[in-house]
């Protein structure tokens, strides 16, 4: 596992070399590496596809504006996702308060065989939106930790860095946020919802 960070350090930092130089096609590749992943988390993070692609594209514009800025000690990836987190903040800001979050779109479609036993694909797609509600009402640093190590697989010193905390930190903010779902859930499963 290390050797592949090792690898993927080491590509990352020769395509930002590359396209300093004037190599637009090592910046196209470091779109092509990370523009689903951005767009997956802050898909997640926004429960709208349409946003999450608005903020994706505004991402890549700052990373291009301030590829000069980033240091090759530093980890690409972690670097990114602080600056999809930073536009994230500033960015949805303004479009949340203008919207009503449609949170059975952020639903993946459930497997054919589920076809057969409608009532459970309801009941399931009921229960997941159920719980992408609870995480969307997670303070945001609890939201966005929890997806860095959900969905993205981040480890807590990568959290840590893109935060800005300590990997303790980043575990607690982590295990906080499930205690908050789990309560929370448990409470709504009481009152049947």
């Amino acid at each position: 596992m290390i050797g592949v960070l090792t690898m993927n350090k080491e590509r990352d930092n020769m395509l930002v070399e590359n396209t300093l130089k004037g190599n637009i096609s090592s910046f196209e590749e470091l779109i092509r590496l990370y523009q689903v992943k951005i767009f997956n988390f802050l898909s997640k993070m926004t429960a709208s596809r349409e946003d999450a692609e608005e903020i994706t594209q505004e991402v890549f514009i700052k990373v291009y504006k301030n590829l000069y800025k980033y240091n090759n000690k530093w980890s690409f990836s972690t670097w990114i996702y602080r600056i999809a987190i930073n536009t994230l903040r500033s960015e949805y800001r303004k479009i949340k308060n203008n919207k009503d979050i449609d949170y059975y779109a952020t639903i993946p479609e459930l497997p054919a065989n589920f076809s057969d036993y409608p009532e459970i694909a309801y009941e399931i797609k009921e229960q997941s939106v159920e719980i992408i509600k609870l995480i969307d009402q997670l303070k945001e640093d609890q939201k966005t930790a929890l997806l860095l190590r959900c969905m993205q697989d981040f480890s807590f010193k990568e959290i840590g860095d893109i935060l800005g905390i300590t990997p303790d930190a980043a575990k607690m903010k982590i295990q906080r946020a499930k205690q908050s779902i789990c309560r929370k859930y448990e409470k709504l499963q009481e009152r049947g919802r």
